[in-house]
């Protein structure tokens, strides 16, 4: 579109210029005749100004060619190919969603009740506290034998007679003492000093750690067991994953403790120890 526009303007120029009788316009011929009355005609000025218009009109005649064909090629092809085919017209149809209905998948039958199997009646001896009172007694209390052969309940009642294992103990928690606590404090094979020494030697600086520069303090907290093996390690202070974990891997790799003691027995005591990452 602009390039319609731009050859209409200067064709529209062109028109004004060579209709223009001015004397102000250099194309026009009788100005020409004067201006180059007296002066070689054969100079080139004189020239280009007298055929200006044919040139023009040349150069009009081969841009609106050029512009036919450049215009015209394409939908002259686009109109000798075949016909496109017109699109098909969808309808539109109005449909009753409530004509349709949802096929609904069948629930399961529900899982067979299970009926546990009936317990068997356990021969029971009422037992109860004896009390002292006046009144006489209308049935005496199970003797030691009765209950030996038999158990003891609220109620008397017929039965199978079943030798109950008594009811386990409950379990005794050991108590884990602190490290101020005890008497003997748990100690390393060699002393502390050998213990930071086997940290030294045994962590392994990550590498993630090592490329970012990180080191810093791990504060690792531990139960030295009654056997002197060392469980239940865990950070308490940590830097970063990477040395968390190398730290709490080297002290589970640590070998048994001598065992904190009170009143000369081994006890569990808990200890806690820093393992320093530094960057050499």
């Amino acid at each position: 579109m602009s390039f319609v526009i731009l050859i209409a303007l200067l064709v529209g120029l062109s028109v004004l210029l060579t209709f223009d009788t001015t004397w102000m316009n250099v194309l026009q011929g009788t100005r020409n005749e004067l201006v180059f009355a007296t002066r070689n005609k054969a100079y080139g000025a004189f020239e280009l100004r007298k055929d200006y218009s044919r040139r023009l009109g040349f150069a009009m005649v081969g841009a609106v060619a050029f512009f036919v064909v450049a215009v015209g090629t394409p939908w002259a092809i686009s109109k000798m190919g075949p016909a496109e085919a017109a699109p098909e017209k969808v309808k539109i149809v109005e449909v009753n969603l409530d004509n349709f209905t949802e096929d609904k998948p069948e629930e399961p039958p529900p899982p067979p009740e299970v009926i546990p199997p009936p317990q068997p009646q356990i021969e029971t001896v009422q037992f109860v506290a004896v009390e002292a009172s006046d009144e006489p007694v209308e049935a005496p209390p199970p003797t030691q034998e009765d209950l030996s052969e038999t158990t003891a309940s609220t109620t008397t009642q017929e039965g199978e007679k079943i030798d109950a294992p008594p009811p386990p103990p409950p379990p005794v928690e050991e108590v884990t003492y602190d490290l101020a606590a005890v008497q003997e404090q748990p100690d390393f094979p060699g002393g502390m000093g050998k213990m930071y020494e086997y940290l030294q030697k045994n962590t392994k600086y990550p590498d993630m750690e090592f490329d970012a520069g990180i080191q810093g303090k791990v504060f690792v907290e531990f139960v030295v067991d009654k056997d002197g093996s060392v469980e239940d390690v865990k950070v308490r202070r940590g830097v970063s994953p990477g040395l968390d974990k190398e730290a709490v891997r080297a002290v589970k790799s640590m070998p048994k403790w001598s065992p904190g003691k009170m009143n000369g027995k081994a006890v569990k005591c808990r200890f806690t120890i820093p393992v320093d990452f530094k960057l050499k």
